[in-house]
């Protein structure tokens, strides 16, 4: 799997790089795109845009392929193509953002995981003094190869030997100034070996144990409960929820959540039902919409501060996963306006696909429907839009002050039967 954190804006990677190696580039990336290769225009034209987009390469922009960068970018012939191919991989990378982290990190350390099955049970390292669960694996030594990490570190703490497949997913933790890379690897057992435990592994009386698929994910789900007495196993065992969730059928196919995020008035509520209809009619697939609306405790008529909506979210998100466990898709009608509300939301509801949908509209759309419906205090649809979060990152974007919402809905479903394998922008 790519390391991205070595992925330049246009696609290319510095490590390895002769230039760099001997010091004649300091690097795109750690240069801010301002290089020896591009000093005659002061900054590499797109490292800049990439900067201005909040993107780290062209691949990931909402406005992806524009006209502009086959021209930017004239010495690739296939940059369009490589740059999907990075999008794609890069969408296999699930991030999990600590409250504790200090919104930039300067330390990292890159760890191999097995997801080993037989017969539908589990192979797990046990800590019998602890009664913590993990999945076996370590961090990457100078030099390795991540497969070799893999096998040594599932030999070490299980005595099994395995043979991996190539990485299938990358988790990224951030936490305070470190971020914490972790690549997940299937494999089969082909023999056994002694086990060479560290001393703190042997404290804790570390063990291997098999356990069926379903009983391991139900205890890795209940990684809430440890947020207020054991920080370090909150957090690793939403890790390894999130994985065994997403790779080992923990998520039924086909099961989504479909965020729809926009200002107050912008239309939401009235596209959420005509899309929720569709997707009955076009793939029989239940969907519930949840609006934010349903959990909020102050009069609508009264000015809503960014605290009122963030005392509910989370209750939000709890019906949300109460849905998604029936089996059911969800479609949330939302307004974030902060990033800890959009923390919160990916973080509790990591294990599960997430589709982000913007919603957008003028400013005088807004107004008269605000005026309209008459149950909003004056001027909340503009202030909610100003300060509506994230601005970028969204698979798609609807401007629902252009077409009637059957037809946005339609465009919707079209864009979702394509699984968002291209980025669409209305």
């Amino acid at each position: 799997m790519t390391d991205f954190s070595t992925i330049t804006a246009c696609g290319e990677c510095c490590a390895g790089c002769p230039k760099k190696t001997d010091g004649r580039c300091p690097g795109c990336i750690e240069a801010d795109g301002r290089v020896p290769e591009w000093a005659e225009s002061g900054r590499c034209k797109v490292h800049a845009c990439a900067r201005d987009h909040h993107v780290q390469f062209c691949g990931l922009c909402a406005e992806f392929p524009c006209r502009e960068l086959p021209s930017m970018v004239s010495w690739n012939p296939d940059i369009a193509e490589q740059m999907t191919a990075l999008r794609n991989e890069y969408g296999r990378i699930v991030k999990i953002v600590g409250e504790n982290y200090f919104g930039k990190w300067d330390k990292t350390r890159t760890a191999c995981r097995g997801i080993i099955l037989r017969d539908n049970r589990l192979l797990l390292s046990y800590e019998t003094a602890t009664g913590q669960w993990m999945l076996p694996g370590g961090g990457l030594e100078a030099g390795e190869d991540e497969r070799e990490c893999c096998i040594r570190e599932v030999a070490e703490e299980t005595g099994f030997l395995i043979r991996p497949t190539e990485s299938v997913l990358e988790i990224d933790e951030y936490y305070e100034d470190f971020k914490w890379v972790n690549r997940y690897f299937f494999g089969e057992v082909t023999g056994e070996t002694a086990m060479r435990l560290t001393d703190r592994e042997k404290e804790a009386g570390m063990e291997p144990r098999w356990l069926p698929l379903n009983e391991i994910i139900h205890i890795f789900s209940e990684h809430a409960a440890y947020a207020d007495k054991d920080e370090m196993r909150r957090g690793m065992y939403l890790r390894e929820y999130t994985a065994l969730s997403r790779l080992c059928g923990g998520v039924p196919f086909g099961k989504q959540v479909i965020l729809l995020n926009g200002p107050s008035s912008s239309g939401k509520s009235t596209l959420a039902k005509e899309l929720q209809a569709l997707i009955k009619e076009r793939s029989a697939e239940k969907y519930e919409v949840v609006s934010i609306d349903d959990f909020m405790k102050t009069n609508p008529m009264e000015t809503i501060y960014e605290d009122d909506v963030y005392a509910v979210s989370g209750d939000l998100c709890e019906k949300v996963l109460e849905i998604l466990g029936t089996g059911s898709g969800v479609i949330i009608d939302h307004v974030i306006t902060s990033e800890r509300i959009f923390r919160q939301l990916k973080e509790m509801l990591s294990a599960y696909p997430l589709r982000m949908v913007r919603i957008t509209c003028p400013p005088e759309v807004l107004r008269k429907r605000e005026q309209a419906r008459g149950d909003r205090c004056a001027g909340s649809a503009e202030a909610s839009a100003e300060y509506l979060y994230p601005k970028d990152g969204y698979d798609l974007t609807i401007d629902t002050g252009i077409k009637p919402p059957r037809e946005l809905a339609l465009i919707l479903c079209i864009a979702l039967d394509k699984k968002f394998e291209d980025v669409f922008h209305f």
